[in-house]
């Protein structure tokens, strides 16, 4: 039988200084214990939280993560930079289950646009989208500003996600307001639920937000961890089921969005256009080293 309902706990952590960034560990630990005492099924954790944020860095947070995964019974979603064998590094998530077992493993297939200089490496694209399924939940990932562009939300909800999580990094700024404003959409265009959080790095409210198709549920604000539980019934329901003309409504937002779609109109999403940024390229500072 399907799931009906869940719990989903959202994290957005005052980091530690670059200095002391492997105490972010402990941190992660402790929240991943409230959050499970708080009744959630998963938590999401920001992109590179706990870390290594950047090359250089030299912990591994994930035996702590799964042990406390185990130890409380509920599945972590958290991630961190790592080098691969080509040399190259890649932001890398994690997913593990109530066991502390690893179920997914996605490299960020949409990095950021920023400089090299921004990032301390050139950050390579992973390369598939993120698809899995927990507790009996299809879900997906969308990695920051992966959120912000729509096709690999849209791909993920047709694959069967009915929940999106989307680690942010942070230092959000002015964007917060159309940050919070775009994973409403997400949620509300996809008919899934969004989960949205970010590392906090000075005393600002954080945009940290759980969302459904129809409205949001929680913002965490200041708080470092806030906690919700989403109907899946009801987002079934309103994928199985069509617009009505009534005036009196018996949805929030528009059902049956997904099957309203006309593929076959929408072939230049799929090709190629030459002023596409190119993510495999590396900076010519780079690859002169």
């Amino acid at each position: 039988m399907p799931r009906d309902s869940y719990t989903l706990a959202v994290a957005q952590p005052r980091t530690a200084p670059p200095e002391r960034r492997a105490e972010n560990v402990g941190r992660a630990v402790e929240l991943i214990a409230e959050a499970a005492g708080r009744g959630a099924d998963l938590v999401l954790f920001p992109e590179h939280c706990p870390g290594p944020f950047f090359p250089g860095e030299d912990f591994d947070a994930a035996p702590a993560l799964s042990a406390a995964a185990a130890e409380h019974g509920i599945a972590v979603c958290w991630s961190r930079m790592e080098q691969g064998s080509d040399g190259l590094w890649r932001l890398t998530v994690y997913v593990v289950d109530r066991t502390g077992e690893q179920v997914l493993r996605y490299e960020r297939s949409h990095p950021a646009t920023v400089p090299v200089s921004d990032t301390g490496a050139h950050v390579a694209p992973g390369p598939v989208l993120a698809s899995f399924e927990l507790d009996g939940v299809p879900m997906g990932i969308a990695v920051c500003s992966e959120l912000w562009i729509p096709e690999p939300a849209r791909v993920l909800a047709l694959r069967g996600a009915q929940i999106l999580l989307s680690p942010a990094g942070g230092g959000f700024t002015s964007l917060a307001p159309n940050w919070e404003l775009i994973a409403r959409v997400r949620a509300i265009e996809n008919q899934c639920y969004l989960a949205l959080t970010h590392n906090l790095y000075d005393v600002e409210s954080g945009s940290a937000m759980i969302t459904g198709p129809e409205h949001p549920l929680v913002h965490a604000g200041r708080a470092e961890l806030a906690v919700a539980t989403v109907d899946l019934a009801r987002l079934r329901w309103l994928r199985e089921n069509d617009d009505q003309l009534g005036a009196v409504k018996s949805f929030d937002s528009i059902p049956g969005l997904l099957r309203a779609r006309r593929p076959e109109l929408y072939g230049e999403l799929a090709e190629p256009r030459d002023d596409l940024f190119d993510y495999h390229a590396r900076p010519a500072t780079e690859a002169a080293r």
